[in-house]
């Protein structure tokens, strides 16, 4: 397993986002890609992408980090994701 500072976070959470969420399968996902809006992805998606943050990039999420703010685009869980791991 690669470290977490090895890894390409865009494309790690990218991949994870299409496998893991159906309605992102095969789409284009860029900075501006709706992740809340629409259903894309619900309260127990969330759950499993903090998981996943967790375990794969070692980032403790803690209550307060459960804004929508922080999920509501791919660049913004992309910009939540380095401020977690810097």
């Amino acid at each position: 397993m690669l470290s977490p500072e090895t890894i390409d976070t865009r494309e790690l959470l990218a991949d994870y986002l299409r496998q893991r969420f159906p309605g992102l399968a095969g789409a284009p996902i860029d900075e501006s890609r709706l992740l809340l809006e629409g259903g894309l992805i619900d309260s127990l998606g969330i759950l499993d992408l903090a998981a996943f943050l967790t375990e794969r990039l070692g980032i403790d999420i803690a209550d307060d980090d459960f804004e929508p703010s922080n999920f509501e685009t791919f660049g913004k869980l992309i910009a939540f994701v380095e401020r977690k791991r810097s």
